[in-house]
């Protein structure tokens, strides 16, 4: 087959096989990213990076088969380098994304390359030259987000006496332009801390995040993290200067204060933050 028209074909067909991924999104959910175009997508909802790879058979292997072998670990070369583009925009808060701590420090862009290895194929395209195509999938939480949310021993306390009345806390944040990051923060009009990781046990942050973030509100009441019965607050601004960090009224910021409120889902990391 003509070298040129094999290409033409594999985007082509490498197109409709990533659209179909896109499209089956769930309604509400918040990504940053283009797979189709830019290789590789941001999801704050389900808390994943998913990124593609594709490698072009060797044209002097002597079997498909051989030339299959070639073209996956070139494939797997791509999915790494286009996963490892996509990590580098999540932000980490309103001023830091894990570009800006890569540049800063090897340690880190070296732990980060390593933890990007550990990536899962979700898909696999092999094509009857012997190219392939790959989906890949990696998590924003556990190795990566242990990286960037620095968790302690132990979590800062929260009162957690009787019956909880709420199963889980939905932020509404929307018409503020708020973005999502890794670790957002929660505080009251004076400036005071509310919510953030420090208040999440290290095993939340391991499994879950700090929160998830949703586009829409219905979506939102329906997911795990909030629950049966959420505590739903309005946020009533950002933070000066902040992009991720919300701000709460007085009266708001004192129900997640509550001393006589069982608020351990805060704990738990069963929060959830929707903006526009």
């Amino acid at each position: 087959m003509n070298v040129f028209f094999r290409g033409r074909l594999l985007v082509t067909l490498g197109t409709i096989m990533l659209s179909s991924i896109v499209w089956s999104q769930q309604a509400g959910e918040v990504t940053e990213g283009n797979l189709k175009v830019e290789h590789g997508q941001i999801n704050w909802t389900n808390r994943t990076i998913i990124a593609t790879g594709s490698g072009a058979p060797d044209l002097n292997a002597a079997t498909v088969a051989q030339a299959r072998l070639g073209a996956e670990r070139v494939a797997k070369l791509d999915a790494l380098r286009n996963i490892l583009e996509t990590i580098k925009g999540v932000r980490i808060n309103s001023d830091i994304t894990v570009k800006n701590e890569m540049v800063t420090d090897s340690k880190i862009r070296t732990r980060v390359e390593g933890v990007a290895r550990g990536f899962k194929v979700l898909k696999t395209k092999y094509y009857s030259d012997g190219g392939v195509d790959l989906v890949v999938q990696m998590s924003l939480d556990g190795s990566l987000g242990e990286l960037f949310i620095k968790s302690k021993e132990k979590s800062n306390p929260l009162p957690a006496f009787g019956t909880p009345n709420n199963t889980g806390l939905i932020l509404d944040a929307r018409g503020l332009r708020a973005l999502p990051a890794l670790a957002p923060q929660v505080f009251d009009q004076a400036g005071q801390i509310v919510f953030n990781s420090d208040y999440l046990t290290k095993k939340a942050i391991e499994n879950n995040g700090v929160a998830s973030y949703f586009q829409d509100f219905k979506s939102a009441k329906q997911d795990k993290r909030a629950g049966t019965n959420p505590l739903v607050i309005k946020a009533s601004g950002l933070m000066a200067g902040s992009k991720t960090d919300l701000m709460l009224s007085k009266q708001d910021a004192e129900k997640l204060r509550d001393p006589k409120a069982n608020l351990s889902y805060l704990a738990e990391g069963k929060v959830v933050i929707v903006i526009d």
